[in-house]
């Protein structure tokens, strides 16, 4: 494969990351939940009950 290719992929990769990573930051007690999140990946919680586990939804 193009080093050229590969090298822009992972631009656009990091691009993305950062983006992510920067929304997170920026939104209300985004680290907090992004460390809940983390924490119950870790502790073999499913991945349907993590926005319960973790109170992500926000109610209007």
């Amino acid at each position: 494969m193009n080093k050229e290719i590969l090298k822009g992929v992972l631009i656009v990769l990091l691009g993305v990351a950062a983006l992510l990573g920067l929304s997170v930051l920026m939104a209300d007690s985004g680290p907090d939940k992004a460390g809940c999140i983390a924490r119950a990946l870790k502790s073999n919680v499913a991945v349907g009950n993590i926005e319960r586990v973790c109170s992500l939804r926000s109610y209007p």
